[in-house]
């Protein structure tokens, strides 16, 4: 599986090859550990072994490395092809349409109109293929309208939320 790794705006191409990983294109043992009792982790790539606390975070987890607190994303590629396909753009004047990349069923509405929303942030849980995937606004704005209803079957390219981009 392929990951976008991104620690302290810094984003990673890392693909999981088993006990090995491909980061940015080269091939390197790799394994992460907890530390049992503790919120520490520790990473090793090759011969460099790094010790780190990690806690789960709003955005993703939270490093705290020699002293520094980093935040970490990590998205997989089902997740960035499926935000790709929500991200299209809807009628002019800064319209953006929030579209079902799959047909699915509706489990949760996050949002509604008036709700000021940023990039990332949850708009709709949909459930396809027995997994719930979460669809995230693409940019800043304002909800201006919510077509979806929780328990609501939709089909590939369904409207779900219309949001307006802040100028």
């Amino acid at each position: 599986m392929r990951y976008a790794v991104t620690v302290g705006g810094r984003t990673f191409d890392v693909e999981i090859l088993g006990g090995e990983m491909r980061v940015e294109g080269r091939r390197v043992r790799a394994s992460l550990r907890t530390v049992p009792g503790t919120p520490e982790r520790q990473l090793a790539l090759g011969e460099i072994v790094r010790t780190f606390a990690m806690t789960r975070s709003a955005e993703g987890w939270e490093l705290v490395w020699r002293g520094e607190v980093l935040e970490a994303r990590v998205v997989d590629e089902r997740t960035q092809a499926l935000r790709a396909l929500t991200a299209r753009r809807g009628p002019a004047g800064g319209a953006h349409a929030v579209r079902a990349p799959m047909p699915g069923l509706v489990v949760r509405v996050e949002v509604a109109v008036g709700t000021v929303v940023s990039p990332g942030q949850g708009l709709v849980v949909l459930e396809a293929m027995k997994m719930e995937n979460e669809l995230s606004a693409s940019t800043a704005g304002t909800v201006t309208a919510v077509h979806a209803v929780p328990g609501q079957p939709v089909e590939k390219g369904t409207v779900l939320v219309e949001v307006s981009e802040q100028g």
